[in-house]
């Protein structure tokens, strides 16, 4: 099937392929998550959550769906456990705050202000 495909393509899309996957995030990996109360406290109503591996600029793709989060108000969701970057938005991707660090286990709430 790549019999035309000389080996210098081939190793640029080995690279291409391991590059790609090296750089997203995994978030969702093995599917397995535990819920977490997200507290906001941030005077805004927050729209958009992101992961991210500690130390790694990619992130994942938004963890509240199409829930928000109003200020003063608490929402559970599910997310893998671990330690974990995380990136906060409101509605029209303003004022961005990122938590460093974060430990999510079973049980733990995110208290966002």
């Amino acid at each position: 099937m790549l019999a035309g495909v000389r080996p210098p393509a081939i190793a640029l899309l080995l690279l291409s392929a391991l590059t790609a996957c090296a750089s997203a995030p995994r978030a969702f990996s093995d599917g397995m998550t535990v819920p977490v109360s997200v507290v906001n406290r941030t005077r805004d109503t927050i729209c958009f959550l992101y992961l991210s591996p500690i130390n790694d600029d990619s992130w994942s793709d938004d963890v509240l769906g199409s829930a928000t989060v109003s200020d003063g108000a608490t929402r559970t969701i599910r997310v893998p456990p671990g330690n974990w970057d995380i990136r906060i938005e409101n509605c029209q991707h303003e004022g961005s705050s990122i938590l460093r660090g974060a430990r999510i286990a079973r049980g733990s709430a995110l208290v966002l202000q």
